[in-house]
């Protein structure tokens, strides 16, 4: 009898032991999307350049790219961004204990610097123009159990759409050309690819060689019928500075045709990826009196895709 008495003790308090620690689990169900969760993804995104160095790629830190001869109410010869202040904020979507779906906003603000002439034989002046522009891509995290030191680890990004708050011209379509791989981008908040081993349409990558050209070909409409501005941002190494860079560059147009009043423009622009790394190109749209005309708002529209040079 002692003895069954002990086994029958025995069976109680190992069942009050696991009753104990199922409820310390369900303290925490599955599901939930917790404040440390919230906390831990921003840090990540911000500690990868794949998302956080769009300041970089667009900051030209003055008037940068070059315009050439003009004839119009100004004669600029360059023009670029001077960036004073980034904000990103992160929204989530879809939560639960496996994935979640972050929108990052990003807001850019700064100065437009333009160096231009009103007369040909006028010296140089410096134009400064006010710009905030507005970028938002979207990623896709699952939560990683094998790694608790970071929970959270992107599995797909989308390309990034932005650029000022109404914008008079607007991008309709980016086709990328890189080596044997082609990217055609129309919305690109719904364009998504994968970052490696999760499958799928993965992230354009890229040996760092001269035998793997880049190739962007970006279509704007407009109602101007005189030709908007389209630049090209991407990353390159300065070898003064011993720093990365932005190069800003201008595309050149390849084709017009005319609905109505609509323009439709087709540009493009090539360059190596040597530089190895997590980077962005983007391409701006401008109207043409963003950067000709000395009292004329800034209007622009931004597409960016992420790309990896080995």
């Amino acid at each position: 009898m002692k003895n069954r008495a002990l086994f029958m003790f025995g069976s109680i308090l190992v069942a009050m032991v696991l009753l104990t620690v199922g409820c310390k689990k369900s303290t925490e169900p599955e599901g939930v999307f917790t404040d440390a969760d919230k906390a831990e993804i921003p840090s990540s995104i911000e500690s990868d350049p794949l998302f956080a160095g769009d300041d970089n790629s667009l900051n030209d830190d003055g008037a940068g790219m070059t315009m050439g001869k003009t004839e119009t109410p100004i004669l600029p010869r360059a023009w670029g961004r001077r960036i004073t202040s980034v904000t990103r904020n992160v929204s989530y979507d879809n939560q639960n204990d496996t994935t979640v779906v972050a929108t990052v906003n990003v807001t850019i603000i700064g100065n437009i610097i333009i160096r231009a002439k009103y007369q040909p034989s006028d010296t140089l002046s410096t134009f400064t123009k006010p710009f905030t522009e507005a970028l938002t891509r979207i990623i896709k995290l699952y939560r990683n159990k094998s790694n608790l030191g970071r929970r959270w680890v992107s599995r797909e990004v989308s390309a990034v759409k932005g650029g000022t708050q109404g914008s008079l011209v607007a991008i309709t379509q980016i086709r990328v050309f890189m080596g044997n791989d082609t990217l055609t981008i129309t919305d690109p908040l719904n364009y998504f690819l994968k970052l490696g081993k999760f499958g799928g349409r993965e992230i354009p990558t890229l040996l760092a060689s001269f035998l793997q050209p880049i190739r962007v070909q970006v279509s704007v409409t407009s109602a101007d019928p005189d030709t908007d501005l389209v630049a090209l941002h991407r990353p390159y190494f300065a070898l003064s500075a011993g720093k990365f860079k932005p190069a800003t560059e201008r595309m050149i147009m390849i084709s017009q045709t005319i609905s109505g009043s609509t323009y439709t423009r087709v540009y493009e622009k090539s360059w190596v990826g040597l530089l190895p790394g997590r980077h962005h190109v983007f391409v701006s749209a401008l109207t043409r009196s963003s950067i000709f005309d000395d009292q004329a708002a800034f209007s622009s529209q931004l597409w960016g895709l992420p790309y990896i040079v080995n």
